[in-house]
This record gives C-alpha cells, structure tokens and sequence, in this order.
C-alpha cells in the first residue's frame, strides 16, 4: 500500500531544510526518496542552496580524509606492537601434576603465538597500504 506525504512528513521537510539538511540526508532520515522529497520541497517553496551543499561535501571529504589518516596510524601501531610482542620474551604459564601453578619466562613466544601476532602484523600493514593508497575495500 502506497503511503502519503502527511502534514507531519511536511513539518519534518521543513524542520530538516530550515537546519541545512542535504536533499539526501532528507530522504535518508525520512525514508523517502530523493525525488519525492524534491517534489514536496519544490511544491512548498523549498530550495537546496548547491553552494552550501557542495561545502559541506567538501567539509565531509576532509573529515573523512582525516579519520582515514587517525586509521592508518592506528593500522600501523597495531602492525608494530604486534611485531615486538613476537619478538619478545613470553611468559609461559601452566599447572603441575599436582595442580601447583608453574611459570617460566621464553626468549620468544611459542610458534603459534609467533604465527598469530605475524599475522595480525600482517593484516594490518595490508590494510593500512591500502587505506593510504585509496582503496575502498580496505
């Protein structure tokens, strides 16, 4: 069943537009499309200012490019730690026959830890190659 523009969708058309909205974050947040809320905002005398639409998107496009940045050195610090925890001295912990807690420090984790703490290196520096070469899927 096809649903109608209500009085209150008008309120909140109007409400959005009136804080600066984007034309598409309307029609996200009202779970409309976008040529239905062009129609409506066209038929109450509402126009998106392109200017302060295409400054947003610019506003955005720098956050973004920062928090990919805050990322990338997050990815690289992970990469690190995970580097120096493997070539590190690693505690051994178990029990006794007996059931006596026991303890003995290694020169190095054991060759699963080893494996893991690489892999997570690993991972991470991929990603982080990716993220700073701009590619979408890392």
């Amino acid at each position: 069943m096809a649903r109608t523009f209500s009085a209150k969708d008008e309120e909140q058309l109007r409400q959005l537009h009136a804080d600066g909205v984007s034309r598409n974050e309307i029609a996200r947040q009202m779970d409309w499309s976008v040529g239905t809320i062009t129609n409506h905002a066209q038929r109450f005398g509402l126009a998106f200012d392109r200017e302060a639409v295409r400054a947003a998107t610019d506003a955005r496009q720098i956050d973004l490019k920062d928090r990919r940045q805050r990322i990338h050195e997050q990815l690289l610090d992970l990469a690190e730690r995970a580097i120096d925890r493997a070539q590190s001295r690693y505690l051994m912990t178990g029990w006794t026959h007996t059931g006596e807690p026991v303890a003995e420090w290694l020169q190095q984790p054991p060759a699963r830890e080893t494996k893991d703490l690489t892999s997570v290196a690993v991972q991470a520096l991929n990603r982080a190659v990716k993220l700073a070469s701009g590619d979408s899927r890392a």
